[in-house]
């Protein structure tokens, strides 16, 4: 059911991601922590599963309330430091900030790059791909003579429908 936003447009749907649920993400973390000689635990494994499990962006505090309310014996230091574990698996990724400057997560179970759109107005995120920006970007750092890591593109802007 989509909900209508203060600019009469409807909330976005959020992509996809056909391995949220499956089992992909634990075989990816072990063989991450495995690599780093660290163990694969019960708590660890209970708060990867429901950060990657969220369909939307979160914050931190977010996900320890929801940890929380699911699992009161994981400490908020445990969700801490798995939500740095699986950012540096690559299973999680630090995509926005909100506007009190808090940093948002994504799940990034699959290797598709998208950027973000933040309304001001009303904080809705929408992910986008265009594929002459990604190509344009590309030929601004070639000619810039560096090879591109990682690039987090965010436009932060007023809807249309709200400044006509």
């Amino acid at each position: 059911m989509s909900k209508t936003l203060p600019c009469g447009r409807k909330r976005a749907n959020p992509p996809s991601q056909n391995d949220r649920s499956g089992d992909l993400w634990k075989s990816r973390l072990n063989d991450f922590l495995k690599k780093k000689g660290l163990r694969t635990t019960r708590p660890r494994e209970l708060v990867a599963g429901i950060a990657l499990s969220k369909k939307t962006h979160f914050d931190i505090q977010t996900l320890v309330k929801d940890v929380n309310s699911r699992h009161s014996e994981i400490s908020p230091a445990t969700v801490y430091r798995t939500v740095g574990t699986l950012c540096e698996a690559g299973l999680l990724t630090e995509t926005l900030q909100s506007k009190g400057g808090v940093a948002l997560y994504e799940a990034s179970l699959d290797d598709e790059h998208h950027d973000h759109v933040v309304c001001v107005d009303c904080n809705e995120i929408i992910e986008f791909h265009d594929s002459n920006l990604e190509r344009a970007q590309n030929r601004a750092i070639e000619s810039l003579e560096f090879k591109p890591i990682r690039h987090r593109h965010v436009i932060y802007a007023r809807c249309l429908k709200l400044t006509r």
